[in-house]
């Protein structure tokens, strides 16, 4: 099998370490920076939405009503889904402690890897170590193949291909009495094999900030009742 080839720039030159790790930095950077943005923005929008309202209704501006509005807004905004950077502070994954004990190897056979296949975001210690790869349209979740499995679980053998270096959230994970793997740990009886995940969308959604989810929120006050979102 040919070497993957290495990262390149836009003149097609290849990257070196440093420039891959500043490539890294960036993304890091713009990612911490669309979270805040998402936040402020979100705070901006409940606000005229809550000031628009209540000058339709009153002609006025009350304190305690602009607040009610407010509250009404907020709750209309918290209920779209929206893209969210995640990133994990769990300290040393290398230090004792830090792994569970089971014996993977002897079960895989059974359980078919199933825990590679869930969704997890990883740490800033794994990010920075640049071995697990992440989701460039879903920071910093796990990168997941096309089967729905981690893409570094190996399709033949199930094996974790980066089993030294796996992510923190891996090590800590315990399957015993996770209802998803197994019906009875000690007897080795496997739970029902779930079927492949879909591939994550980017931003884990389209993002629906329209006129008209706002409305909803309005409409569904007025009338005294609210939907599932």
């Amino acid at each position: 099998m040919d070497a993957p080839e290495a990262p390149r720039d836009a003149a097609g030159d290849d990257l070196d370490e440093a420039d891959r790790l500043e490539v890294e930095r960036g993304l890091r950077f713009t990612h911490i920076m669309m979270t805040m943005n998402k936040s402020q923005g979100n705070e901006a929008i409940a606000s005229i939405q809550a000031l628009a309202a209540l000058l339709v209704r009153k002609g006025m501006i009350d304190p305690d009503e602009f607040g009610e509005e407010l509250a009404v807004a907020r709750d209309a905004i918290g209920r779209v889904v929206q893209p969210t950077v995640r990133l994990a502070a769990m300290g040393d994954k290398y230090a004792e402690g830090e792994s569970v004990d089971i014996d993977c190897a002897s079960r895989i056979p059974l359980c078919g890897a199933r825990c590679c296949s869930f969704a997890f975001f990883l740490t800033e210690q794994d990010v920075a170590e640049g071995v697990a790869r992440w989701d460039y349209g879903n920071p910093y979740w796990i990168k997941r193949a096309d089967d729905g499995f981690c893409v570094h679980c190996e399709p033949e053998t199930r094996a974790c291909g980066i089993h030294a270096s796996r992510p923190h959230v891996c090590r800590k994970y315990d399957c015993r009495n996770d209802p998803r793997v197994w019906i009875d740990f000690e007897a080795r009886i496997p739970a029902p094999m779930p079927p492949p995940g879909r591939t994550m969308p980017i931003a884990m959604a389209e993002v629906d900030a329209s006129a008209d989810s706002i409305a909803r929120g309005e409409r569904e006050r007025a009338s005294g009742h609210q939907q599932a979102p």
